[in-house]
């Protein structure tokens, strides 16, 4: 695991918390490929505007994301902190605070506790930060990551373009893959665009209260 803390944990009251996947969510995907430098780090259409509204909530937002390309020696975890810093300070000049990055650098062969769909990496920014993951979201666009919040007991919110393609490979193969259908992604929290976040996140995190 790699840990980025942009800001100290404080011994607060346990309170929620917005996490947030990175590749698909916060920047364009790169087919078949990995974000390696900057320079292919690309926001999403509309992302930079939702997340400084989701920032107006006051609430930790942290990014929870697999970076396997470490595991695999095609980045280093330097350079990954690198992106993740100049991502950070993008945001930051929109006025939007991130308090943190958790990423698994494993490849999926090493069955690490982890990488999503496994909590792990929700589990311990949940300790850190003192958050209480049932009052919390996490904004993903794959299976693994509706998995992952649900096994750490937050609620998922789908986004993107995973709601139009019913078996999009970011579904992945996993259990809920298998049945994937207009059921199974009728059950969830769903944003299909940058625009729709703030409002789907805002209606999850008041039910959760």
């Amino acid at each position: 695991m790699l840990r980025i803390l942009f800001v100290e944990p404080g011994a607060a009251v346990a309170g929620p918390a917005i996490f947030i996947d990175r590749d698909g969510v916060i920047n364009c995907r790169r087919p078949d490929d990995y974000v390696l430098d900057w320079s292919q780090f690309i926001f999403l259409p509309g992302m930079r505007v939702a997340l400084k509204q989701l920032a107006t909530l006051g609430l930790p937002m942290i990014v929870i994301s697999n970076q396997a390309a470490v595991g695999k020696g095609l980045l280093d975890s330097s350079r990954l902190e690198e992106i993740t810093t100049r991502m950070q300070q993008a945001l930051l000049s929109d006025g939007t605070p991130l308090a943190a990055a958790y990423y698994c650098i494993h490849r999926a062969d090493e069955n690490c506790p982890c990488r999503k769909p496994k909590p792990g990496l929700l589990v311990k920014a949940a300790a850190d930060f003192q958050i209480d993951l049932r009052r919390s979201i996490f904004i993903g666009d794959s299976a693994s990551d509706v998995e992952a919040a649900q096994a750490a007991g937050c609620q998922p919110v789908l986004f993107g373009a995973a709601l139009n393609l019913g078996t999009s490979p970011n579904l992945g193969t996993g259990p809920k893959a298998a049945s994937s259908s207009l059921e199974w992604l009728q059950e969830l929290s769903q944003a299909r665009t940058a625009n729709d976040l703030f409002e789907v996140a805002t209606k999850c995190l008041q039910a959760r209260k």
